[in-house]
């Protein structure tokens, strides 16, 4: 085979061998799945919600623990006093045939109440956050690679995320861009079951902290309700071996 027919073939063959090592959906949601590397961590928080003019401001204090391929998570409100105490309590579990668990804790009425099903697409405290997005993110949902574009001069993947569990979510889908260099989302689109687009979240304040590329402020807006919440992290640190007592049911009473 002459030199100009080899060049010519490998010319040809260069757009399938880059479509063979494009990254798939799945593979991107498992890249970033592992950009934690923590055993566990804790944080604190503030929240402020601003609806129609109405200005809320919520602090709290969260911590999260993993158990091989399972997470359990505690928030705590400390501020305002009208919801200091109450707590919110979740094991997730990799495994998408089994529901996530969550209950939440409400000091006023000594009750703990499970959250499941459609409660999981109730509002949480009031904001923009639906109780399902402070889960943790299903790796084994159908991921679809979209495309790669820029968002805000930084080269995204674009990836389509949709739930395995229809019946106990709000969204249809998610669109989510996922910076290339760390693997962390900066825009997420949320769609509703008639394929409408409800709101958006902007993450940003990207901070390595003990060498774990972390986010920091998340902007979640509803334009439909004219609402928008901002959620900013601070005191983040991981690896600190936090007791297993934190996260038993028996814990959110005490």
């Amino acid at each position: 085979m002459s030199k100009l027919v080899m060049v010519i073939w490998i010319f040809a063959l260069l757009p399938c061998l880059c479509w063979a090592a494009e990254l798939t959906g799945r593979d991107i949601a498992l890249r970033m799945d592992a950009v934690d590397t923590s055993k566990d961590y804790k944080r604190t928080a503030i929240m402020v919600i601003n609806r129609k003019g109405q200005k809320l401001v919520r602090k709290m204090e969260s911590c999260n623990k993993k158990y091989g391929p399972d997470e359990r998570g505690l928030i705590k409100f400390i501020d305002p006093p009208d919801v200091r105490g109450i707590m919110y309590l979740t094991w997730s579990y990799e495994d998408v045939e089994r529901d996530d668990d969550m209950w939440v804790f409400l000091p006023a009425e000594s009750l703990v109440r499970r959250i499941s099903g459609g409660g999981k697409k109730g509002s949480f405290m009031r904001s923009d956050f639906a109780n399902e997005d402070i889960e943790k993110r299903e790796v084994d949902d159908e991921h679809r690679l979209l495309r790669s574009e820029k968002f805000s001069g930084v080269d995204c993947y674009v990836v389509e995320r949709v739930s395995k569990k229809q019946k106990d979510t709000n969204y249809s889908k998610r669109i989510t861009w996922v910076r290339k260099d760390i693997w962390l989302p900066m825009k997420i689109e949320y769609f509703n079951k008639r394929e409408k687009h409800i709101k958006t979240g902007i993450y940003g304040g990207f901070k390595e902290i003990k060498g774990i590329w972390t986010i920091t402020k998340i902007m979640v807006e509803t334009p439909r309700k004219g609402s928008k919440t901002l959620m900013q992290y601070d005191n983040v640190d991981y690896n600190i071996g936090l007791s297993d007592s934190l996260f038993e049911q028996s814990n959110l009473k005490r």
